[in-house]
């Protein structure tokens, strides 16, 4: 049905939305050609050179020059048979034989024998695992970008794989090389299904292709112009900006709804009046710029209280954040208005069963009350929250990529972590008592229960020992010839060269770690000064994440501290009032208690790519708390006070809370059928946080806000 008849457009009115699309499709040609879609995921993905945690890692690297490894774990019924052994062979003759591949460590490859390997307390720790089911073939690749070094692998691996040899990838660059086709993967195809899924829900809604298509050209251009200044400023898609495109798509897609439900609410007066506007579309425009205006406001402080944290793909975000939201703001008033003139209003179905004005002028005390009782309770979980997940829960059960990681773990460990130490009393590490003392400490550390395998310099100069007339050879003389080319320089990655200092690589267990990492890196270091050492540096991935879970941690409440004593003064300053300030508070605050909360009891995982879905669902809530008080302030204009300003605000915005509520959660309701876990916790998180919006703004804000609480 037809709401209205839009008059007076002149020529320009007429064609501006042509020029709209022209300039949507003049960014498509323009992300294409200048702006490199792929995400980068690399082995320091996690940090920027100025993080502490970041520059311990470095040092460590530089004094102790080594590779990182990739870890091949075959197993078989019998590690020691013929058969075994010659497909070990076959299999790092291959893999030796990649471009990308320096080195390669093997049962053929190294040690003299099986029995020799056995026997040496150095190979025996590298390449057999515990209980005898398995050997690793380590691969040391050369620098540079893994993806075609582990398709070459991959190839190999399937290749040589069967019943009796199977073959189980892990290391650091394999991980890194998951992530990325994840994360890749999920950019392509689940981004593009949110979009279309978006399309789909808004065109239900308003029935309208115009309008369909001027909310997808506007949201698009957004999208692409963020991507486009991004690429500008030298930034590339990351970790957590690979959904940047989605969050940037739904900060411009609200103020595209509350605009058209203020359009269609227009339409709706001017016609019960007999009146006609003389442009529908510069009304509905005015009377949704300011509530618009705070909310960008609102969600660039929240993006922005990102920028002030160590962990880089938080930074990137908050960057991304803050200028996507400012992009949204102008792509929705400078292009989407030529879109409903364009358009004429009307009802759908879903709008026509909308519920009477009895409905919303009932107070629902007891749902506030369970709502608020709800969210206390709740509450109680933001003290179990895991920032701090496993390396396993980044990938989805019962898939190759995971059994294989699984496999290594409970075979020596899947996590790398390098602990530098050098004598507590400042003497040289090439002395008899220094070896012995490190034997001591290396004991220990492998008794640790977090540890899996542990390679020290006292394990390589303990197969030194092996060999024959070693006792007319020094320590010292032994680390000396360690160093040469024809034994790979091994002693360099394990000593200095003023032997002061040792290095200890421990490969970390993950499944049965149930401690903070940073937890369990300060029991090593107490035991290394326990056994007469001093732990000069810590690194490796296995820290890194550790300091990236304090991180996230610290950004949830610092990012939630300032973003909410922000919001306290906008809140005053929208509210103009005591009382409806802090009903909005305490209702904002109810959004966070629920999810964390949820998350905390739930023991859901809160990775770094998950965890922004707070920020998102906060930035939801906060758009309609505001819309909906600009609503209650333009009943007072007309009159009206106390309850009834606020029975009047939440009917003329209702619509524009649930429904740009329902189509974020169509979007983001794509993610959950993702391969790659964080991405379906993302979505999850959103789809609960889009229920506590609609709840805690129609319900428990208007109830604190403006009901009275005795009868007159």
């Amino acid at each position: 049905m037809k709401l209205g008849t839009l008059v007076s457009k002149t020529p320009l009115h007429l064609g501006a939305h042509w020029w709209m699309l022209a300039v949507t499709a003049l960014l498509f040609v323009l992300v294409a050609v200048f702006v490199d879609l792929k995400p980068v995921v690399e082995e320091s993905f996690f940090f920027s050179t100025r993080d502490p945690g970041f520059g311990q890692s470095k040092k460590i690297e530089k004094r102790f020059p080594s590779q990182p490894q990739l870890i091949l774990a075959v197993s078989s019924r019998d590690i020691s048979s013929p058969r075994y052994l010659d497909r070990i062979r076959r299999l790092t003759q291959q893999v030796q034989a990649i471009d990308a591949v320096s080195t390669v460590k093997s049962l053929t490859a190294g040690p003299k024998s099986f029995q020799d390997a056995l026997a040496s307390p150095f190979w025996n720790r590298l390449l057999i695992a515990k209980d005898r089911k398995s050997t690793n073939v380590i691969v040391f690749p050369e620098s540079g970008d893994p993806e075609k070094l582990i398709l070459r692998l991959e190839r190999i691996v399937h290749e040589l794989d069967e019943r009796d040899f199977q073959i189980h990838i892990a290391g650091t660059p394999y991980v890194v090389e998951m992530l990325r086709r994840s994360l890749a993967h999920d950019f392509r195809y689940f981004s593009l299904t949110a979009l279309i899924l978006f399309g789909l829900t808004m065109a239900a809604m308003f029935r309208s292709g115009r309008v369909f298509l001027g909310m997808l050209a506007t949201c698009t251009s957004a999208v692409l112009l963020t991507l486009l200044v991004q690429q500008m400023f030298g930034k590339r898609i990351g970790v957590l900006t690979v959904n940047l495109g989605t969050i940037v798509f739904i900060v411009a897609l609200s103020h595209l709804v509350y605009m058209t439900f203020n359009w269609q609410t227009l339409a709706d007066r001017t016609h019960r009046l007999g009146k006609e506007s003389p442009d529908l579309a510069a009304d509905a425009r005015r009377m949704t710029f300011p509530p618009s205006f705070w909310s960008m406001v609102c969600a660039s402080l929240g993006f922005g209280s990102l920028l002030i944290v160590q962990a880089k793909p938080l930074r990137e975000l908050g960057f991304g954040g803050v200028l996507g939201t400012v992009v949204a703001f102008l792509c929705a008033y400078a292009m989407y208005p030529s879109f409903l003139r364009w358009a004429v209003p009307r009802r759908s179905k879903i709008v026509e069963a909308e519920p009477s004005h009895a409905f919303w002028a009932r107070r629902f005390p007891l749902l506030s009350l369970v709502v608020i009782l709800a969210s206390a309770g709740l509450g109680f979980g933001l003290t179990r929250v895991n920032t701090d997940p496993s390396l396993l829960d980044y990938f989805k059960p019962h898939q190759e990529l995971r059994d294989g990681l699984e496999y290594v773990d409970h075979n020596g460990g899947c996590n790398p972590l390098n602990l530098v130490v050098s004598a507590a009393d400042g003497s040289k590490l090439n002395t008899d008592a220094a070896y012995q003392k490190m034997w001591t400490l290396h004991g220990a550390l492998e008794n640790y229960k977090d540890v899996g395998t542990v390679i020290s310099l006292p394990t390589l100069l303990a197969e030194g020992d092996r060999t024959p007339f070693s006792f007319f050879i020094s320590y010292e003389k032994m680390m000396e010839i360690m160093a040469q080319p024809k034994y790979a320089r091994v002693s360099k990655s394990f000593v200095t060269e003023d032997r002061s200092q040792a290095m200890f690589l421990l490969r970390m267990v993950e499944e049965r770690r149930d401690k903070y990492r940073v937890n369990v890196v300060d029991h090593l270091r107490v035991i290394a000064r326990k056994h007469g050492f001093k732990p000069e540096l810590v690194g490796g991935i296995y820290y890194l994440q550790g300091r990236l879970a304090q991180l996230v941690a610290s950004s949830l409440v610092t990012g939630l501290f300032w973003l909410n004593l922000l919001f306290i003064i906008i809140a005053w300053i929208v509210a103009r009032s005591f009382r409806g300030a802090v009903a909005m508070i305490v209702s904002l605050t109810l959004v966070p208690l629920c999810m964390l909360g949820g998350i905390g009891w739930l023991r859901v995982p809160m990775d770094v790519i998950s965890a922004p879905a707070t920020n998102v669902c906060i930035g939801i809530a906060i758009d309609s708390m505001i819309h909906l008080v600009f609503g209650v302030r333009r009943a007072q204009r007309d009159g009206k006070s106390g309850w009834p300003a606020w029975i009047a605000g939440r009917e003329e915005q209702w619509r524009g809370i649930v429904y740009s509520d329902v189509i974020f959660a169509a979007g983001f309701a794509i993610f959950v059928l993702s391969n790659f876990p964080p991405t379906q916790r993302f979505g999850l998180v959103v789809l609960a946080g889009c229920i506590i919006d609609i709840l805690a703004n129609l319900f428990v804000l208007p109830l604190l806000g403006g009901a009275q609480w005795k009868k007159k």
